[in-house]
């Protein structure tokens, strides 16, 4: 299965473009701890219209590199994110699933909720988008 298509906005390819020279993208899904030269990846809930692609736009506002996509569902988009970022680095992501102490009520929904967030549909999906272990993504990795 094919994942949707991805557009990066020039702020997004800058700041995965950042990520290039370490050994493998850092990617921290929701508002948990980023540690240095790893990006923070937010998806919010959001109709996109038929056909059109997730569009991924960079934002370094609170200090913290961060990718923001609007999205219809959570599990593609993150999907479809990592494997962009996998072609566009040359290197294959690991997307850490850590999430703060303290939740907001969103986050706290997409843990309990497993129609919003689901780690095996997301590693099935990815394994359906790419066949070869060696280049999928790895998800919920433990990040230094």
């Amino acid at each position: 299965m094919p994942t949707q298509t991805v557009t990066l906005d020039p702020a997004a390819a800058w700041l995965i473009d950042r990520t290039a020279g370490g050994p493998a993208p850092a990617v921290v899904l929701g508002a948990g701890t980023v540690p240095p030269g790893a990006l923070r990846l937010l998806v919010t809930p959001g109709s996109l219209g038929a056909g059109r692609p997730l569009v991924v736009h960079g934002d370094t506002a609170t200090g913290t590199p961060t990718l923001r996509v609007l999205a219809p569902d959570l599990v593609p988009a993150v999907a479809a994110v990592l494997l962009a970022v996998r072609d566009r680095t040359g290197r294959v992501p690991r997307l850490s699933c850590t999430w703060p102490a303290r939740r907001a009520l969103s986050e706290v929904v997409s843990l309990i909720d497993p129609a919003v967030f689901s780690v095996p549909r997301l590693r099935n999906l990815l394994r359906r988008a790419e066949p070869s272990p060696a280049r999928r993504p790895l998800v919920c990795a433990d990040l230094p």
